[in-house]
Order: structure tokens, then sequence, then C-alpha cells
């Protein structure tokens, strides 16, 4: 179980371990010029994302969920959607800079659509690089491309909320393989009312049994289909974490 679970947690790491050997075995030469690109795409990291954990440690810490909810969040409006149109559209580096400070903004309370706006203005709508592109591409081309792409990807946002769990992120990205860590999600999607009406002296009881006793989750009685659906989303994930 252990090294099956080993296994799927770093599936990535082994899949590219397996494709350089292919590679190796088909072309040596091809092999040497993927080693040398990714040294290079290494260095790049090396040097930018150290700055960009420590923006995202900065904002788990230093500002408040009130503030990203206020400005980020579900009920931030169109307001919200440009502020996160403008954030991106501003930011600079690499995509992949993006994703540690998009994870941090969903803790503190952004909505998924305002987080996916980010991420995708940062990825094309860049206004560090429109003079670059006007240079290159021209003045007509560069607000064709600006003039399609913006309305573009506050539709993109705004349609793949619908579809998206955002309880679903964050389990995944806070996770581990401790029941103590499931017990707590558990509890958390719980009233916490400890009315007992469920058979266990309270909501942390009740967790506990739900994880070592196999416990129906459907006894909550205060929080109904509704606590039994958040519930039944947790323990689905996990256990699919966990195999």
């Amino acid at each position: 179980m252990k090294i099956k679970k080993m296994v799927l947690n770093n599936k990535l790491i082994i899949f590219t371990v397996f494709a350089y050997l292919a590679v190796l075995i088909y072309n040596d030469k091809i092999f040497i010029k993927g080693i040398i690109n990714t040294g290079i795409y290494l260095k790049e990291m090396l040097e930018i994302m150290p700055a960009i954990f420590i923006i995202a440690a900065l904002i788990n810490t230093w500002v408040p969920s009130e503030i990203i909810m206020e400005n980020f969040g579900e009920k931030s409006g169109l307001k919200g959607k440009l502020f996160s149109l403008f954030i991106g559209s501003i930011s600079a580096g690499p995509i992949y800079a993006a994703f540690p400070i998009a994870q941090s903004l969903l803790f503190k309370g952004a909505s998924i659509s305002n987080v996916i706006i980010i991420i995708s203005a940062w990825a094309v709508v860049k206004i560090p690089m429109l003079l670059v592109e006007i240079k290159f591409l021209g003045v007509s081309f560069a607000a064709a491309r600006y003039l399609f792409t913006i309305p573009s990807i506050l539709l993109i946002g705004i349609i793949a909320e619908k579809f998206i769990s955002k309880e679903e992120i964050l389990l995944k990205a806070d996770m581990n393989n401790e029941k103590e860590d499931i017990i707590k999600r558990l509890e958390k999607s719980l009233p916490g009312f400890n009315c007992g009406s469920c058979g266990y002296i309270s909501c942390n009881s009740y967790a506990k049994a739900i994880v070592n006793e196999k416990e129906n989750i459907n006894k909550c009685v205060p929080g109904g289909e509704e606590v039994k659906k958040k519930l039944n989303l947790i323990l689905i994930i996990m256990v699919n974490y966990l195999q």
C-alpha cells in the first residue's frame, strides 16, 4: 500500500524519468539537448520561485481574509473581476509563477472565477509586454488581440466557476493521508451544534466515528442533505487519494 501510494504521489516524476530513459535509448543527442533545456528551465525556476513563494506566504500571513473576499471573493461582482484582470495583467514572470499565488488567494476566500481570470490574464494579457508586442506585430494586431482576449478571459472565468468545486480544490491542496486531517475536514463540514442528534456527544465524536468506525454520514439531522453531500465529497476524495 505504501509503495502504491508513493508511486501515485510521484507519478509525474516517475513518468518523466521513464520518458527521459526512452529518449536516451532512442537518440542520445536529443536526450542531451533535453537535459540542457531542463537545466535552463530549472535555473529560471530557482531564480523566480523563491520570491513567488515569499509573496504567497505574505498573502497567507499578512493579508486579512476579509480584504481578499471583498476584492476577489464571490460577492465582489464586476469590481472583483476587473481587479483580478488588472492584477494578472501587471504581473511579471512566467505563468507557473501564478499558481502558488492563486492557491493562496483561494485559501483566503477568492472565488474560482477571479482566480481563473488572474491566471489567464497573467498568461496572455501582460501590460509590461504590450510595447514589445506592438513593436514586432503592430498596434492593430495588439489592439485586436486585447479586444477579443479580455472579454474571453472574463467569460471563461464566469463559466468555469459553474463546473469547478472550490471545496474540492482546497481539499486536494491541503490534505495528507493522516486520519486526523480527515476528521478535521469532516468536523469542519458539520454544523458544530454538538446537539447529539447523530447519537454522539459532539460533532468531533461523530467525525471520528465516520473515519474509525465507518459510521453512516446521514445522521446529522440539523445539517440534512447539504451536510451529507459535503461529507460524501470529502470521503470520496480522500479514498481516491489514499488508494
